[in-house]
Protein backbone atom coordinates (compact mmCIF):
# COMPACT_ATOMS: atom_id res chain seq x y z
CA UNK A 1 0.00 0.00 0.00
CA UNK A 2 1.71 3.20 -0.93
CA UNK A 3 1.23 6.17 0.52
CA UNK A 4 2.81 9.36 0.89
CA UNK A 5 3.02 10.61 4.90
CA UNK A 6 4.26 13.84 3.81
CA UNK A 7 0.39 15.03 2.80
CA UNK A 8 -2.25 15.45 5.31
CA UNK A 9 -4.84 13.60 4.85
CA UNK A 10 -7.80 15.65 3.75
CA UNK A 11 -5.22 16.25 0.43
CA UNK A 12 -5.10 13.51 -0.13
CA UNK A 13 -8.40 12.82 -0.09
CA UNK A 14 -9.10 15.64 -1.93
CA UNK A 15 -6.79 13.98 -4.91
CA UNK A 16 -8.38 10.67 -4.56
CA UNK A 17 -11.97 12.09 -5.01
CA UNK A 18 -10.56 14.20 -7.86
CA UNK A 19 -10.62 11.29 -10.22
CA UNK A 20 -13.46 9.45 -8.39
CA UNK A 21 -16.97 10.17 -11.29
CA UNK A 22 -20.02 12.01 -9.84
CA UNK A 23 -22.63 13.86 -10.94
CA UNK A 24 -22.51 17.08 -11.22
CA UNK A 25 -25.22 20.08 -11.43
CA UNK A 26 -26.19 23.31 -9.94
CA UNK A 27 -28.48 23.47 -6.98
CA UNK A 28 -30.22 26.94 -6.70
CA UNK A 29 -32.94 28.55 -3.95
CA UNK A 30 -33.74 31.88 -3.11
CA UNK A 31 -33.09 34.47 -0.49
CA UNK A 32 -36.72 34.84 1.19
CA UNK A 33 -36.10 38.20 2.69
CA UNK A 34 -35.04 39.75 -0.89
CA UNK A 35 -36.08 36.52 -3.09
CA UNK A 36 -33.01 37.05 -4.87
CA UNK A 37 -32.00 33.59 -6.61
CA UNK A 38 -28.87 32.12 -4.81
CA UNK A 39 -27.14 28.87 -5.61
CA UNK A 40 -23.88 26.87 -6.11
CA UNK A 41 -22.13 24.45 -8.16
CA UNK A 42 -22.31 20.61 -6.97
CA UNK A 43 -21.39 16.83 -7.12
CA UNK A 44 -22.41 16.16 -3.45
CA UNK A 45 -26.19 14.96 -3.89
CA UNK A 46 -26.96 11.72 -3.83
CA UNK A 47 -30.77 9.72 -4.23
CA UNK A 48 -31.87 9.03 -0.19
CA UNK A 49 -34.83 6.92 -1.09
CA UNK A 50 -38.16 6.98 -2.94
CA UNK A 51 -40.66 6.33 -0.32
CA UNK A 52 -40.82 9.10 0.34
CA UNK A 53 -38.81 10.74 -2.67
CA UNK A 54 -36.02 12.27 -1.02
CA UNK A 55 -32.68 13.69 -2.10
CA UNK A 56 -29.21 14.69 0.40
CA UNK A 57 -26.47 17.64 -0.49
CA UNK A 58 -24.15 18.77 1.43
CA UNK A 59 -23.36 22.33 1.46
CA UNK A 60 -20.53 24.04 3.43
CA UNK A 61 -21.86 26.62 5.88
CA UNK A 62 -19.10 28.98 5.14
CA UNK A 63 -20.61 29.02 1.44
CA UNK A 64 -22.72 32.32 0.07
CA UNK A 65 -26.08 30.31 -0.43
CA UNK A 66 -26.01 28.25 3.13
CA UNK A 67 -27.54 30.50 5.27
CA UNK A 68 -30.46 31.78 2.53
CA UNK A 69 -30.87 28.28 1.53
CA UNK A 70 -31.86 27.11 5.09
CA UNK A 71 -34.24 30.14 5.53
CA UNK A 72 -36.17 28.86 2.49
CA UNK A 73 -36.31 25.48 3.56
CA UNK A 74 -35.82 24.30 -0.41
CA UNK A 75 -33.77 23.76 -3.00
CA UNK A 76 -33.49 22.27 -6.04
CA UNK A 77 -30.82 20.19 -7.95
CA UNK A 78 -30.23 21.05 -11.64
CA UNK A 79 -29.14 18.63 -13.63
CA UNK A 80 -27.00 19.36 -16.73
CA UNK A 81 -25.89 18.51 -20.48
CA UNK A 82 -23.14 19.72 -22.30
CA UNK A 83 -25.47 22.71 -23.81
CA UNK A 84 -25.32 24.22 -20.08
CA UNK A 85 -21.43 23.52 -19.40
CA UNK A 86 -21.58 27.89 -19.54
CA UNK A 87 -23.63 27.89 -16.60
CA UNK A 88 -21.23 26.32 -14.05
CA UNK A 89 -17.80 28.91 -14.36
CA UNK A 90 -20.35 31.41 -12.33
CA UNK A 91 -21.55 28.69 -9.81
CA UNK A 92 -18.13 26.76 -9.28
CA UNK A 93 -15.89 30.36 -7.64
CA UNK A 94 -16.76 34.15 -5.95
CA UNK A 95 -14.85 35.68 -8.96
CA UNK A 96 -18.41 35.65 -11.40
CA UNK A 97 -21.27 35.16 -8.73
CA UNK A 98 -22.57 38.15 -10.61
CA UNK A 99 -23.29 36.52 -13.36
CA UNK A 100 -24.83 33.31 -12.01
CA UNK A 101 -27.91 34.02 -13.26
CA UNK A 102 -27.49 36.07 -16.13
CA UNK A 103 -28.08 33.42 -19.24
CA UNK A 104 -32.04 33.71 -20.26
CA UNK A 105 -33.19 30.34 -19.15
CA UNK A 106 -33.30 30.60 -15.60
CA UNK A 107 -37.01 30.48 -14.65
CA UNK A 108 -39.05 30.10 -11.37
CA UNK A 109 -41.01 27.71 -10.00
CA UNK A 110 -42.61 29.71 -6.86
CA UNK A 111 -39.59 31.08 -5.68
CA UNK A 112 -37.11 28.70 -6.72
CA UNK A 113 -35.04 28.97 -9.41
CA UNK A 114 -34.18 26.52 -12.40
CA UNK A 115 -32.79 26.18 -15.29
CA UNK A 116 -35.25 25.07 -18.07
CA UNK A 117 -34.43 22.72 -20.80
CA UNK A 118 -31.67 20.92 -18.19
CA UNK A 119 -32.07 17.16 -18.10
CA UNK A 120 -33.82 17.33 -14.94
CA UNK A 121 -34.96 19.90 -12.10
CA UNK A 122 -35.36 18.01 -8.85
CA UNK A 123 -37.10 20.26 -6.07
CA UNK A 124 -37.02 19.64 -2.72
CA UNK A 125 -38.51 20.41 0.75
CA UNK A 126 -35.53 20.18 3.53
CA UNK A 127 -36.72 18.08 5.78
CA UNK A 128 -33.23 16.75 7.73
CA UNK A 129 -30.16 18.67 8.43
CA UNK A 130 -27.32 17.52 10.04
CA UNK A 131 -24.09 18.88 10.80
CA UNK A 132 -20.98 17.72 10.35
CA UNK A 133 -17.22 19.28 10.34
CA UNK A 134 -17.59 22.39 7.99
CA UNK A 135 -20.72 21.04 5.83
CA UNK A 136 -24.56 20.45 6.66
CA UNK A 137 -25.98 17.22 5.30
CA UNK A 138 -29.87 18.63 4.06
CA UNK A 139 -32.24 15.64 3.05
CA UNK A 140 -35.00 16.93 1.12
CA UNK A 141 -38.39 15.66 0.37
CA UNK A 142 -38.75 15.87 -3.48
CA UNK A 143 -42.15 18.07 -3.98
CA UNK A 144 -41.95 18.22 -7.92
CA UNK A 145 -39.68 17.49 -10.69
CA UNK A 146 -38.88 18.39 -14.10
CA UNK A 147 -37.54 15.87 -16.74
CA UNK A 148 -37.19 16.28 -20.33
CA UNK A 149 -36.16 12.64 -20.91
CA UNK A 150 -32.74 13.08 -21.64
CA UNK A 151 -30.13 10.43 -21.19
CA UNK A 152 -27.66 13.18 -21.68
CA UNK A 153 -26.36 14.26 -17.92
CA UNK A 154 -22.86 15.54 -17.06
CA UNK A 155 -20.72 14.20 -14.48
CA UNK A 156 -17.24 15.45 -12.93
CA UNK A 157 -14.33 13.77 -12.65
CA UNK A 158 -10.53 14.34 -13.02
CA UNK A 159 -11.19 18.34 -12.39
CA UNK A 160 -13.60 18.52 -15.94
CA UNK A 161 -17.21 18.06 -16.98
CA UNK A 162 -17.72 14.82 -18.90
CA UNK A 163 -19.95 12.61 -19.63
CA UNK A 164 -19.58 8.24 -18.15
CA UNK A 165 -20.31 5.63 -20.74
CA UNK A 166 -21.05 2.04 -20.76
CA UNK A 167 -18.17 -0.16 -21.10
CA UNK A 168 -20.36 -2.00 -23.89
Amino acid sequence: MATNVTTTIDSRLKRVLRHMPAPVGIVTSFDPATNAPVGLAMSAFMPVCLDPCAMAICVNRSGSSHDAMIRAGRFCINLLHDAHDAHMAPFAGAAAREERFAQDDWRQHGPVWFIEGAPANIFCDIRERMPYGTHDLLVGEVYDLFDNGSEDILGWANGALGRINPLR
